[in-house]
């Protein structure tokens, strides 16, 4: 039983983790960034006013993010298992990087560094992988 409720504290510090990331990551674009504040004007050519290669992964690799993020939501309601919930989440914190590489380069007025954001995801990815792990030991 002490086994049970060591592993539901766990779960909970980090989902405790995941919320203050993504808070802090809201704070951080919106309030500190002052994203939206602009006038958010999208160019369709990205920064460079050119539709090039890269502007074309950018977006192809956005689509493809949150396509596996559909999939394993799809698996995961199939299966209801929490491997598959935590790949998700890995998935859903990919899919908002590429997002914001994309309002990076198609929103060329918001100013909006993404250096820090990109770390900060990256750190709950790999928490995410860190955590199936985790539980893939038990």
């Amino acid at each position: 039983m002490k086994q049970k409720e060591s592993r539901v504290s766990s779960y909970y510090a980090v989902a405790g983790i995941y919320a203050f990331f993504i808070v802090a990551l809201v704070f951080y674009i919106v309030v500190l960034q002052q994203f939206g504040f602009h006038g958010l004007e999208f160019q369709i050519g990205g920064k460079d006013n050119i539709i090039t290669a890269l502007d074309l992964l950018i977006l192809g690799t956005t689509v493809a993010s949150f396509a596996l993020l559909g999939i394993s939501l799809i698996a995961f309601k199939r299966k209801k298992d929490i491997r598959i919930f935590i790949i998700s989440l890995a998935f859903f914190f990919f899919a908002l990087k590429e997002f914001l590489f994309l309002i990076d380069n198609f929103f060329p007025r918001e100013t909006v560094f993404i250096g820090h954001a990109e770390r900060g995801l990256e750190f709950l990815i790999l928490l995410s992988f860190m955590m199936l792990m985790y539980i893939y030991r038990r």
